[in-house]
């Protein structure tokens, strides 16, 4: 959403300066300014003008600061800055909340008072300010010290972690630097108020991090026991398996399983997961079973061709799309003589697993302007209110999330139906001429379905 600016300030005068500045400079490199620098010159300019790059993200602090002073993700229905800046600068939430991490722990502000206070992380933050660690470099030491913060451990040590990965940042990439920054915090030594047991349990932590190429990682810290539990469940489905082997003269040989001990462990853990989906026995989310919801058109799948995307947008082949549809449930999303009913009028008020199912398919989630929301977490919505004379159909219907689906009346929203997908009117403070909005994930997800 771009929204017009007001009249000219100071800000706006230096913005404007820095944009002139910033077109001279890529005005004189693209006329071919470097030619005048040897190797070395040229590494010092990169260097230097890395550092100005780095110096960008205080702005980035003193604009989260002031917006969360003045409750800007109230203001505009966003349930935080990281959601405000995601949606109104267009970059991953991921991004967007590291931002507003390295905001709150390098950005002292004020009190309601006046008074100034220091940054929580002083040493990181004058490494920013001068321009000598990257933002990359600032988010994987805030995240390690994340872990040793509020845990019972002494406050000087954590200070001295502080400035211990300040000094190793300005000397060390990412990669090298998070093995430095893990045995920093694993030398933090506990002030002895709270138990091991409880430290290790506060540590605990996981994430699932999906990558560009289809595959994802997964890291995190299990406690002892959940370590115990997941080896145990683990190792009997990882033991190597013994493949028999025919030679050319007909005998029978036992070959050797030729997965290595990772690749046993990551099929290992794919069969509990294909056992635990199977079993039915997850809870439901968002008014659907616990499923892998792909959506990919019925020709392409049926032809093992192109590919289908997950809910969480990652892209599988046709041929996996099949391997997970051969072992699971596959409810159709298009209307078809043997297709399931999705026009279920005012017969009744719940949305049938089909229709959720439709829904999953055609909005991908939440679909409140610059919400990332899964439809696992997402309920079921009328345009027009069942109380007032809405249809339970799917020209009626959209998935919200949680906080949207209970906030966003209040906060002067109106859904309304164009071209069959959802758009959303702001209130007129927001936008004084009040053009209807699409989450862009909608509207890529239809754009996706058109050239299939």
């Amino acid at each position: 959403m771009d929204i017009e600016a007001g009249e000219p300030t100071a800000v706006d005068d230096a913005l404007d300066a820095l944009d002139v500045a910033l077109d001279r400079l890529v005005e004189v490199v693209e006329a071919g300014g470097l030619d005048a620098y040897d190797d070395r010159e040229l590494v010092v300019f990169l260097q230097r003008f890395e550092r100005l790059r780095h110096r960008t993200a205080l702005i980035d602090h003193r604009v989260v600061r002031d917006g969360e002073a003045r409750r800007l993700p109230d203001t505009l229905s966003q349930p935080s800055m990281a959601a405000v800046m995601s949606w109104a600068l267009r970059v991953s939430r991921g991004e967007a909340q590291r931002r507003v991490r390295a905001a709150e722990q390098l950005s002292g502000g004020t009190t309601p008072t006046g008074e100034v206070l220091s940054p929580r992380r002083p040493a990181l933050a004058a490494a920013q300010r001068e321009g000598v660690v990257s933002p990359e470099q600032v988010d994987v030491c805030l995240r390690a010290l994340a872990s040793v913060d509020d845990r019972g451990f002494d406050p000087r040590d954590v200070e001295r972690a502080d400035q211990l990965l300040a000094g190793f940042a300005t000397t060390f990439p990412p990669r090298e630097l998070r093995q430095l920054a893990q045995q920093v915090v694993d030398r933090v030594d506990p002030d002895g108020t709270l138990p091991q047991e409880q430290i290790n349990e506060d540590r605990r932590h996981l994430a699932l991090r999906p990558l560009r190429d289809g595959t994802f990682v997964l890291e995190g810290r299990l406690t002892g026991p959940m370590g115990a539990k997941l080896g145990a469940v683990l190792s009997p489905l990882a033991a190597p398996r013994v493949e028999t082997v025919t030679l050319e003269d007909g005998r029978e040989v036992d070959g050797e399983d030729p997965r290595h001990h990772g690749q046993r462990l990551h099929d290992a853990l794919e069969e509990v997961c294909d056992r635990l989906l199977r079993s039915g026995t997850l809870p439901g989310s968002g008014g659907t079973p616990a499923t892998v919801i792909v959506t990919i058109p019925e020709a392409d799948l049926a032809a093992r061709r192109r590919w289908g995307v997950t809910s969480a947008g990652t892209m599988l082949s046709a041929d996996a799309v099949m391997e997970l549809a051969d072992s699971a449930e596959v409810w159709p999303t298009v209307v078809a003589p043997t297709g399931v009913v999705l026009e279920m009028g005012r017969a009744r008020r719940l949305a049938t697993p089909g229709q959720t199912m439709a829904l999953a398919a055609r909005d991908g989630g939440c679909t409140f302007p610059g919400c990332e929301r899964p439809p696992e977490w997402c309920e079921r919505h009328h345009v027009v209110e069942w109380a007032r004379g809405g249809r339970t159909d799917l020209s009626n219907l959209t998935l919200l999330c949680a906080y949207h689906h209970h906030a966003f009346a209040a906060r002067g929203w109106t859904c309304s139906m164009v071209d069959g997908l959802p758009a959303w009117t702001p209130p007129r403070w927001i936008d004084p001429q009040q053009r209807p909005l699409r989450n862009t994930r909608v509207t890529a997800r239809h754009h996706w379905e058109l050239t299939c």
